[in-house]
């Protein structure tokens, strides 16, 4: 038996196997080919990922009549190959025993999955937590909208293939490709973060610009490795900075631009045969070949956030029990246009204010005026910008608004 996982493009050599007359079985995964004496007159059996179907029977006989709480869900939520379903099921059994319970759960094959993933991904790619709900997401109208119906997309993305009409046949996957564009710091990554959690799902992080090699040819097997073990794995992979790869091809003026082209190519035709749940960030949508854009399920355009907005994000990051006057944080988030994250750190930085100020008490950190105020100062600071004044009268003209706003919010 051999076993080969061949980068797109590559020929693996059989080696000669002097007086051995019997059969040959050789493993390859789904890029790249095999050449030798010994496939002369060889068959080839290719074999697919396991269906709703063939998955419920591979369960069943991998927990051998063990109580499974909820296994219909287990089935139709871990996309494995046979094997790592398996191991996934060894993995629950453990888990549920080390629990003192009989009954295995679908948590149970969760931390199963993730610990199968840790062993082949940690090494390729950046673990991210996947936490939160929608409620924590603070966007426009349209972009929430976007995001759930990419929500309902990845959910359906193997039911769906049952019921499409005659011309997709052959042309549609159980892929899913979303493309996030906005800004940095409008939550992009937050996003996929809430959306993993939401189907229950581990994140992975990729750094394109990372992953890009000098040497011809490394850049695509390094992506192959990624995306082979990420699909194999069912995670979602997050693929940070896409337009260091996804950037509009040029006219080939040098040898440095027919390989820039040809990275592109093997990544657009790559994504297009993607069996898994693949996301993608970038600040520069413009700079994305529309060939990518093309081929997306999803594209998802965060924006900066507006004043009811940055009222909101400011309020989901503040301590629950905070002292800052309603007058002057709606004075915050008319006059001091930040970005998500931009308050995320300023609210960590005002919360670290109040609690160095309290000392070692045992009550509660109260976030007051002074402690934002501060923190304001050196997000503008890090900016090279100025603290705009925040006078509270000047919001008066805005409290209609803001409560009409937060009327219709409730």
């Amino acid at each position: 038996m051999f076993t080969y996982q061949s980068a797109p493009g590559e020929t693996v050599q059989l080696p000669t196997l002097g007086g051995y007359q019997g059969p040959i079985g050789i493993f390859i995964g789904p890029e790249g080919g095999v050449n030798g004496t010994a496939m002369h007159g060889a068959v080839t059996l290719t074999l697919d990922k396991p269906n709703l179907a063939q998955r419920r029977r591979l369960w069943q006989q991998a927990f051998a009549g063990h109580p499974v709480a909820d296994s219909e869900e287990i089935c139709r939520r871990f996309h494995l190959p046979t094997g790592y379903i398996a191991q996934a099921a060894a993995g629950a059994l453990a888990n549920a025993g080390l629990a003192g319970r009989d009954v295995v759960t679908v948590e149970d094959v969760r931390r199963a999955c993730r610990m199968l993933n840790r062993q082949q991904l940690d090494t390729l790619a950046t673990y991210l937590e996947s936490q939160g709900d929608w409620s924590q997401l603070v966007v426009g109208e349209l972009p929430g909208l976007k995001m759930q119906e990419l929500e309902k997309r990845c959910r359906q993305r193997e039911q769906l293939l049952d019921h499409l009409g005659p011309a997709f046949t052959g042309s549609a996957n159980r892929g899913v490709r979303a493309l996030f564009n906005g800004p940095s710091g409008t939550g992009k990554t937050l996003a996929a973060k809430i959306l993993s959690a939401v189907l229950g799902m581990d994140l992975y992080r990729v750094d394109l610009a990372a992953v890009v090699n000098k040497y011809i040819g490394e850049t695509e097997k390094n992506l192959h490795q990624i995306l082979a073990h990420a699909e194999e794995l069912d995670v979602i992979l997050l693929l940070d900075e896409g337009d260091s790869l996804l950037g509009n091809r040029t006219d080939i003026r040098s040898s440095n631009d027919r390989y820039a082209n040809l990275e592109t190519n093997f990544l657009l035709q790559r994504l297009e045969n993607y069996q898994g749940i693949v996301f993608i960030t970038t600040n520069v949508g413009d700079n994305i070949d529309s060939a990518f854009q093309r081929r997306m399920d999803v594209v998802v355009n965060f924006a900066l956030p507006r004043e009811q907005e940055r009222w909101q994000i400011w309020q989901i990051h503040l301590p629950t029990h905070h002292g800052v006057t309603a007058a002057y944080l709606e004075a915050v988030a008319v006059r001091c246009p930040l970005t998500g994250g931009q308050i995320r750190n300023a609210a960590l930085n005002a919360t670290l204010l109040a609690l160095d100020e309290q000392g070692d008490t045992q009550e509660q950190v109260c976030v007051r005026n002074h402690h934002v105020a501060a923190a304001l100062r050196s997000e503008y600071r890090k900016a090279g910008a100025s603290l705009p004044q925040l006078d509270e009268q000047r919001s008066n003209g805005h409290r209609q608004g803001m409560a009409a706003f937060l009327e219709t919010w409730a």
